[in-house]
């Protein structure tokens, strides 16, 4: 999958599902509460590893904004992200 919108859309949604692991944690048990919060970390620490390496621009392969704004174009080098043109 080389499409960098799909793969910060994917990175995100991991994100979100480790917060969800984070406020899990807070309302559990002891045990409980050190798996929740060792699961948060593998999924926050992945989704970041994820979206570095997968958030590049197609033609020139520099990593592009994480941020939840339109990445339409690469602002390195101004081709269009889209994997298929």
């Amino acid at each position: 999958m080389n499409d960098p919108k799909i793969n910060r859309i994917i990175g995100y949604i991991v994100l979100f599902i480790g917060f969800g692991f984070v406020i899990a944690g807070t309302v559990c048990g002891d045990i409980l509460k050190i798996i929740f919060y060792v699961i948060a970390a593998l999924l926050i620490a992945g989704s970041f590893v994820w979206m570095i390496m997968k958030v590049r621009c197609p033609h020139c392969g520099a990593l592009l904004h994480l941020k939840l704004y339109s990445i339409a174009r690469c602002p390195h080098c101004g081709k269009n992200t889209d994997p298929d043109e």
